[in-house]
């Protein structure tokens, strides 16, 4: 059921956004008059069609994606001397470009709408500290935790990643924080970190009974520098760790995952909380989970702990490393039965159950409730708020793709039509709100996409439309066949490789 659900879903969502989207195209290349052959919805044989005066609306058999067909896009032939007014060929420069962008606009327009609508019917989450690190320099600022962030450098501040990223860039922060229902004046100066990096190991004797939070590596295998040592390894290979105390943790590498220097402040953000917003046969809709395992749970983040803890088998060990200093480390339980405490009605609920099923339930979107009330803007806020959050979307998706061509992020992380149904079905289990926001990420992606100036996409429309502009000759149109069609060949890797990713990913 519940993969039939992602796929209705995914099937209206895309739908929606692909018919704005070439609406876009439709509309503009109308208001230029150029004749409009095709309006199709999906791709393959025709499920069926609606002839119209001019244009006829086709609806294919693979719904994913569309296109809008004008005539006189795909001339061949050298010398083409046709001089119809309607044909897309002969429109002025900055006609074609306009019927280009026409697309990612109407698909930014659909994320604004979403936005606004969302802002009115369900708010934005709001950013809460939940904890600070130990002597960093939020605390050292007057942060607090139950602070609520509302603005940094005079910008709304709705996501911990976008704040993050500007807390990457290393410039002061001037924040504005909600405190006891009081406005806060707070200024951050990030600062920048070690190397760090997340070990994990099997084969460790005694893993369950070991304490190393707080202590600093002396030597790795016998080098003082372990982050090289590390950068040398696979998975699979012994590793010894000697500690400032004279001990050594002997075992094997299952995995290692290394981080550079960044700009950071030490917040820890409420994601979500420590009581249940969805039952099952164990637990109750407001259970509030205050122990497990003799481990006091206090919040979301002590709760995220325990769910580390659990993915650990015996013999397993997890730490995190800032420079020598072990700062967190994840032990197994020595039982595959868990002990749960739980506040229900006042009552203190006691509830054994199997690690894994536990693990199962825990992760599942939509779980667990949120530790704050999404925030409503008024008046003319109502508007500007949600139209500023759509920008920073808007310019951070561009960053990403920038950083994905330049290497700096993994092509690995892109999604394609699996994974994007996987995503929205977990979407759709937490509930409208977070489908409608989905879509409206999903449509800004689009626009953003299609702008990227590869041949085959809008954008490499609007690049030779620009070289039109600027030349007054317009491209040959061999030559522009030839590049579309390279175009097209690698949109269909990319369509390949993101697949693949996405079954090894999700099944």
């Amino acid at each position: 059921m519940t993969v039939l659900l992602s796929i209705i879903w995914f099937l209206i969502i895309i739908s929606v956004i692909v018919v704005v989207h070439e609406f876009g195209h439709f509309i503009f290349a109308k208001i230029f008059k150029t004749r409009v052959e095709e309006f199709s919805i999906g791709f393959g044989p025709a499920l069926f069609k609606i002839p119209g005066k001019e244009t006829t609306f086709r609806f294919n058999i693979i719904p994913l994606g569309g296109y809008v067909r004008l005539a006189g896009e795909e001339v061949l032939e050298e010398g083409y001397t046709d001089t119809d007014p309607a044909l897309f060929y002969n429109k002025k420069p900055f006609q074609k470009f306009l019927i280009a962008f026409a697309g990612p606009l109407f698909s930014f327009l659909l994320g604004y709408f979403l936005f606004v609508g969302i802002a009115g019917v369900y708010g934005f989450p709001e950013v809460m500290v939940e904890r600070l690190g130990r002597d960093s320099v939020a605390l050292q600022a007057g942060l607090e935790p139950g602070d609520i962030i509302k603005t940094a450098n005079g910008e709304y501040v709705f996501n911990p990643s976008i704040l993050e990223m500007e807390i990457a860039s290393g410039k002061p922060l001037e924040l504005i924080v909600i405190r006891n229902g009081e406005e806060v004046n707070v200024t951050l100066i990030p600062e920048l970190t070690n190397d760090r990096a997340i070990f994990t190991f099997y084969d460790i004797e005694n893993a369950e009974a070991l304490n190393l939070k707080n202590k600093e590596i002396v030597s790795l295998n016998g080098e003082e520098d372990l982050y090289l040592v590390m950068s040398r390894m696979e998975n699979g290979d012994p590793i010894e760790i000697q500690l400032e105390d004279g001990s050594v943790i002997e075992g094997k590498l299952a995995q290692y995952s290394y981080f550079p220097p960044t700009y950071e402040t030490g917040i820890v953000y409420a994601t979500f909380s420590n009581v249940i917003a969805k039952g099952n046969d164990f637990f109750q809709h407001g259970d509030k989970i205050i122990e497990i395992n003799g481990v006091a749970i206090n919040n979301g983040s002590d709760l995220q702990n325990i769910i580390y803890r659990t993915q650990l088998n015996t013999g397993e060990l997890m730490f995190a490393v800032s420079g020598k200093e072990i700062i967190n480390e994840y032990k197994p339980f020595s039982d595959d039965a868990l002990e749960v405490l739980v506040e229900r009605n006042g009552q203190i609920i006691n509830i054994d159950l199997p690690k894994e099923e536990f693990l199962d339930f825990i992760v599942q979107p939509g779980i667990l409730e949120v530790p704050y009330e999404n925030w409503h803007p008024k008046g003319i806020e109502a508007l500007t708020v949600p139209i500023q959050w759509a920008n920073n979307l808007i310019a951070l998706t561009f960053r990403s793709f920038g950083q994905l061509f330049t290497g700096r992020l993994s092509a690995d992380q892109l999604a394609g039509p699996v994974g994007a149904a996987a995503i929205i079905g977990q979407a759709a289990m937490v509930g409208f709100d977070a489908i409608l926001n989905l879509t409206a990420l999903i449509t800004i992606s689009l626009g953003v996409f299609n702008l990227i100036p590869i041949p085959g996409l809008d954008g490499g429309r609007i690049v030779f439309s620009i070289y039109e502009m600027i030349t007054r000759k317009r491209v040959s149109p061999k030559v522009e066949a030839i590049v579309n069609t390279i175009g097209f060949l690698f949109l269909i890797f990319l369509m390949i490789f993101v697949t693949y990713n996405d079954i090894m990913r999700f099944f």
